[in-house]
């Protein structure tokens, strides 16, 4: 009896001592991340700080503090920090700061000359410690920044200096940022009413750049994005094509635990190839984590209010969703058989659809093909990229790296409250109404909407801005006439998808003098042009006209009208998919220089069949921005630059 005792004495011990050592490992996990001691461009007195939860589970900071050596800082931490994620520790007056939620506030300055900063857990414990500045510049106001992988934070090689740019200095706050992607490109970014950035995730050739002028090129997208969701206050409207980005989807989460209004729009998908089902298996067990938040129960305060154009069921495959942390079976879900398009489906709803009539649901096969987020009433973001690891990183390995090697796309990021307001009655048309939760029986997607719309027009200080919502406009036809009123010298474009015939023969009129088949002479109309290389030999394709062959197919909207003069046009040499939807009008010239971009290829089904938007941003700088991004898709596909761009120094 005795050894029994004191063998359950020995067992007692190891669990205690094991015990300690977990949570010890996993507190350790916890870290000073990087340090603006320095302040901001903005102030010097903007000093702020980042710990980083890098481990693998989330950590309770209750009763934890912040401490200087000297006593003068104390800070005291409290809440949950998940896996992951980073807490901001700043001296500001308001609830942000650099646009920023801070979630604990400095109560004293930390002094420039050093300081020693110590991490403590609620036993008192020292988790995690900083004995000085071992880098930052207080001339550029880079920040102090722990270097990846993480090792100990008294040693002078477990910092660097950021190279980083990002809106008031250099730096990465609220990002983890090793070092696979250090190479992002931050010039400028504007944060005043009624201002606009474009953000592009591949590299640009910034030589090309009006004085002062350099495009933001190579830019993790996703982290604007999540920078962005982070600052809504009051509600997020979001409409995207298809969404398995798990830290976008945990950002919404946390906005929506902590009492921000997140609606989403999403579009359901129709079974194709093996590929696009693995996403779409992908996508709906992130669109349940949402529907259940934080909590994980359905209805709760903080679940994320979801609806498409068509019915969504959910995936039912056990051992799938426990790998998400769902329920094995997703019996809180309602049963059902709908009638959705001309067929049936039976299964486990998850996410309600919009009605062709009392009883029938709309098929899957129309896409609601927008990619925009709305933030509270100010801000709207929209381009051509989808929120997928291949529209971001290209591949799940360059995701958890942190590396932007996705498909070729643009981000574009307007300040104004017009334009969210605008975007805003587009989205409830196809929610249905203004609450929180849809109304199927009101939603309009498709030939449902208002036919005959007319564009917004929108003035962003000097810019001004035209925005077009399709189905409703033809947008297409939109675009066809402003190339022929409004091109003078020149157009170049990147685009995934071009089938419509009208626009190509207006711009064979533009370029060689006529839209008839096999005629013409060249004009000394500019125009260069790539193409996504998937899509280069499909008959329907634009390209192959105007290289002047022979489509083996024709029809009455894709007749084979061939150009004389074949163009300098390439297939593009991506490390994956060109992605943009963009054309520049008369960019660098004395006319009216326009960027067109959006979610909409140039197709019949971006008219007619599929929900997108589109912009005409008619502003000398924003198209000479593009116009860097233009050059290096179109000099990687194998064409040269205009002469006359290398001498550009300022609009003409």
């Amino acid at each position: 009896m005795k050894r029994i005792q004191n063998s359950s004495l020995l067992w007692s011990a190891v669990f205690a001592l094991w015990m300690t050592f977990s949570v010890a490992t996993v507190h350790a996990r916890v870290i000073f991340h990087e340090i603006a001691w320095m302040g901001t461009a903005q102030s010097a007195s903007e000093q702020w700080l980042e710990l980083y939860n890098s481990g693998d589970k989330p950590v309770s900071l209750d009763g934890w503090t912040i401490r200087t050596e000297s006593g003068s800082v104390s800070v005291q931490l409290a809440g949950r920090l998940a896996e992951g994620q980073t807490l901001f520790v700043a001296a500001a007056e308001g609830d942000t700061l650099i646009g920023l939620p801070v979630h604990r506030t400095l109560d004293a300055s930390l002094s420039r000359n050093g300081e020693v900063l110590r991490l403590q857990d609620s036993n008192g414990r020292f988790i995690d410690e900083v004995d000085g500045w071992h880098a930052g510049c207080s001339d550029t106001f880079a920040t102090m920044q722990r270097v990846y992988p993480y090792s100990d934070g008294t040693s002078t090689d477990s910092w660097k200096t950021s190279t980083v740019r990002y809106d008031y200095g250099y730096g990465t706050p609220g990002f983890r940022n090793p070092p696979e992607s250090e190479g992002q490109e931050l010039y400028q970014v504007y944060h005043d009413v009624n201002t606009l950035n474009v953000f592009f995730n591949q590299h640009a050739l910034v030589e090309l750049a009006y004085d002062g002028n350099e495009a933001n090129h190579r830019i993790n997208l996703e982290d604007r994005i999540i920078e962005r969701i982070r600052q809504a206050r009051h509600r997020i409207d979001i409409a995207l094509y298809e969404i398995n980005l798990p830290a976008i989807v945990d950002a919404l989460i946390d906005r929506a635990a902590e009492g921000v209004d997140v609606r989403l729009l999403i579009d359901a998908k129709t079974p194709r190839d093996g590929e696009r089902n693995v996403r779409y298996r992908l996508m709906r067990v992130y669109l349940e984590q949402m529907l259940r938040g934080r909590d994980g129960r359905l209805g709760s305060p903080d679940s994320i209010a979801i609806f498409a154009n068509s019915p969504i069921f959910a995936v039912v495959d056990p051992e799938y969703r426990v790998q998400f942390g769902l329920p094995a079976h997703p019996a809180d879900l309602p049963d059902v058989t709908l009638n959705i398009g001309s067929g049936q489906r039976s299964g486990p709803l998850l996410v309600k659809g919009a009605l062709v009539s009392d009883d029938v649901y709309f098929s899957p096969g129309g896409q609601m093909h927008n990619k925009f987020v709305l933030i509270d009433d100010y801000r709207v973001l929209t381009g051509s990229m989808n929120f997928t690891e291949t529209g971001i990183y290209g591949t799940f390995r360059d995701r958890k790296l942190r590396r932007p090697n996705g498909n070729s796309n643009n981000l574009i990021d307007l300040h104004s409250p017009q334009v969210t307001r605008i975007y805003r009655e587009e989205f409830n048309q196809m929610w249905g109404c203004k609450s929180t939760k849809p109304c199927p029986q009101n939603a309009r997607f498709r030939s449902q909407k208002e036919q005959g719309r007319l564009a917004h027009q929108v003035a962003l200080g000097d810019k001004s801005v035209q925005i077009l919502f399709s189905p409703g406009y033809n947008v297409v036809e939109a675009i066809t006439d402003f190339v022929d009123r409004e091109a003078h010298e020149s157009l170049y474009f990147c685009i995934f998808a071009w089938s419509d015939s009208n626009l190509e023969n207006t711009i064979k009129q533009k370029w060689e003098g006529t839209p008839f088949d096999s005629e013409g002479e060249l004009t000394g109309f500019r125009l260069k042009g790539v193409f996504e290389r998937i899509f280069w030999n499909q008959w329907w394709s634009a390209n192959l006209n105007m290289e002047g062959r022979t489509a083996p197919r024709e029809s009455g909207a894709n007749p084979n009208i061939r150009w004389r003069n074949p163009p300098p046009i390439f297939r593009d040499r991506e490390r994956r998919k060109m992605h943009h939807k963009y054309m520049l009008v008369d960019a660098d010239t004395p006319y009216n220089p326009t960027v067109i971009t959006g979610s909409a290829n140039w197709s019949r089904n971006a008219n007619e069949i599929n929900d997108e938007n589109t912009l005409f941003i008619h502003d000398a700088r924003i198209a000479n921005q593009f116009l860097q991004e233009f050059y290096a898709r179109y000099q990687q596909a194998g064409g040269e630059i205009y002469e006359g761009h290398l001498r550009t120094a300022q609009p003409r």
